[in-house]
């Protein structure tokens, strides 16, 4: 009970020093946005699953464009 409080405890105080960090993020110095896994204790890394999609680029942009079409 304790460990899966402590761990959703982390989370949120986890996800909200990502949303700070990243809103104070040179781009230039730092190309990757911080994650939530790099605020978490070293403890709670492993539980922590990393995000599994692919990143938008403008070639694989298309993928996209059927969603936000109108049907007739």
């Amino acid at each position: 009970m304790y460990q899966g409080s402590r761990r959703e405890q982390w989370g949120h105080t986890a996800n909200l020093m990502a949303l700070l960090a990243n809103c104070h993020r040179d781009g230039k110095r730092r190309r990757r946005p911080f994650d939530l896994a790099d605020f978490l204790p070293a403890d709670l890394k492993p539980l922590v699953r990393r995000s599994s999609g692919f990143r938008l680029t403008a070639s694989n942009l298309h993928v996209l464009k059927p969603l936000f079409q109108k049907k007739a």
